[in-house]
Parts: C-alpha cells; structure tokens; sequence
C-alpha cells in the first residue's frame, strides 16, 4: 500500500484489490484512505451497491458531490454536464464522452490544489454509467497527481475487467493470524469450540470476527453442543447470501439440494469391499467391483 503513495505528486497509479467477500478489501480502502490524508491528499470515495446499480450516474454523483462548487471554474459546457449528473440542473442525463470529459476536466481543476485519491469499492454495482466514466478518467490520468483504487470480489463481471487495471488478489489470513484475531475479538472459548471456528472460518476475517456471535455464551464455553452446521448472522448474512443470489439459477438449485440433503450414513452402507486386481487378460480391465 505504501508504494502506491510513494510517487502519488508525479503520475497516476492504479490498483484493484481483488478477494473474496469479508477477506479485508474495505478495511484496505480505509486505511488507504487515512494514509492519503495524511500525506495530504484529497480523498473522494464511491461505493457501489445493488439497488443504486441501475441508476445512471448514481456512483459518480456520490465520489464527486464533494467537489460540486468546483464545477463553477470550469467551462460552461463541462459545467452544465456536471451539474445534470448532480441533480442541479434539469435535462437529460448526459452522453458518456460528454460526462466523462466533464469528470476529467473536474479532476484536472481540483489536482491543481493537491493529490488526489479516488476509491471505488464494489466495482461490480456500481453503474454502468459512472464505470464507463471512471475507466475514461483511469486511462488518461498517467501524468497527474492521481491514485486510483478499486475493490471488487473475485468471480464477478462488470466494466472494470475491461479497464486491465493492476490487480493484488487479497487472500485468507495466515493460521497464526487468524487465530490472533479471533482471540483478540472472541476470548475465551474453549479448545473445541475455538478449533471447529478457525476451521469453519478458513481465514475469512469477516467470519473470524462475527461467526462466534450467531452461538449462544453456552456454545462459546463448551456447555452446549455446536449444530452441525454453523449459522449465519448479521453481517455474515447479508454478505454470503448476496454472493449466493448472484450465481446462476441452475447452481442455486444444487447448493439448496444439498443443503436440505442430509449427509449419509456410512455405516449403514457397510464398508466397501476390497478392490480386486483386474486380471491382465481380462477385456474388463477398467472394472472395479464392490
């Protein structure tokens, strides 16, 4: 992180975290955002989410509202363009070379004064409108005092993979870490207890921080049983079935089969029986019987 703003007064960079949802891609922003303040950079932040991703514009008018008295210093047209995508003004949403150029001469009037920071977590709802207007800002920010920094989870689709960006893939905590942050949140548990969480949290910082919380104090001190299947609360909730609601129809089908299937009962089954070697003249070589 800190060599994003090694050079952040000579030429643009750019950088996409990339991971998992709850593995820490917010928690970078801000303290992304707090380390450019303190060097004094402008921070401008925009944050993508699903009821707003149909909304042309919607994400732009939140990361440059900030910035809106600026407009004034700009030339009639990029001003009358920015003021329609802030709501200011009556007419039609502008065309996307109009509103793009408008953001990049915005840009360019406020870097004057300092550095500039811009964030945009949740690339894949924010829409189509403000993608298309930051990835024209993004490829023409080369020479100024610009960082551009993006989050999006892995598996999702939208304008940014076509932007190319840098890309750091933001991946589980290590074994030790992860059992430092559940310690340090959740003191106390037992020795089952606190095995069956690291393993069902696989270094997912979220599910290390709040997983502990959908148990009683009774479950988290070993005086009742843990279900066989941990449930899900609150953040971890929201989060987990937004990822599940944006696969495909056919796989939702499967996972929720094999959610109402209960596991099977080896035992009734009996053990299998030894596999025989196949014979080497036998035609059925590929044949295993049980």
């Amino acid at each position: 992180m800190n060599s994003l703003f090694a050079g952040h007064d000579r030429g643009g960079t750019s950088l996409l975290l990339r991971g998992a949802p709850g593995v820490g891609k917010t928690a970078l922003l801000d303290a992304a955002a707090v380390r450019a303040a303190d060097v004094g950079m402008r921070v401008l932040r925009a944050s993508g989410v699903e009821f707003e991703a149909e909304m042309n514009f919607s994400a732009l008018h939140q990361m440059l509202w900030p910035l809106r008295r600026h407009a004034d210093r700009l030339a009639g047209h990029h001003r009358d363009v920015l003021d329609r995508i802030f709501g200011l003004a009556p007419g039609l949403s502008p065309d996307p070379l109009a509103a793009s150029t408008a953001v990049l001469a915005l840009l360019g009037e406020v870097t004057v004064e300092r550095p500039l920071l811009m964030i945009a977590d949740d690339m894949s709802w924010i829409d189509r409108a403000s993608a298309t207007a930051l990835g024209f800002v993004v490829r023409r920010i080369s020479d100024d005092p610009v960082v551009f920094l993006a989050a999006a989870r892995t598996g999702t689709e939208g304008l940014w993979r076509q932007l190319r960006l840098p890309v750091h893939e933001i991946g589980p905590l290590a074994a030790q870490s992860a059992a430092e942050l559940l310690d340090a949140r959740w003191p106390g548990l037992t020795p089952t207890v606190r095995r069956r969480l690291l393993a069902e949290a696989a270094g997912n910082p979220l599910v290390l921080r709040e997983l502990p919380a959908a148990l009683s104090s009774r479950q988290r001190s070993g005086r009742d049983p843990l279900p066989a299947l941990l449930p899900l609360f609150g953040r971890l909730e929201a989060v987990f079935a937004s990822a599940v609601e944006r696969l495909p129809a056919p796989t939702r089908t499967v996972l929720l089969v094999l959610r109402c299937t209960p596991p099977p009962t080896w035992p009734r089954f009996g053990r299998p029986r030894r596999i025989p070697r196949a014979s080497t003249t036998s035609p059925w070589r590929s044949r295993r019987t049980w």
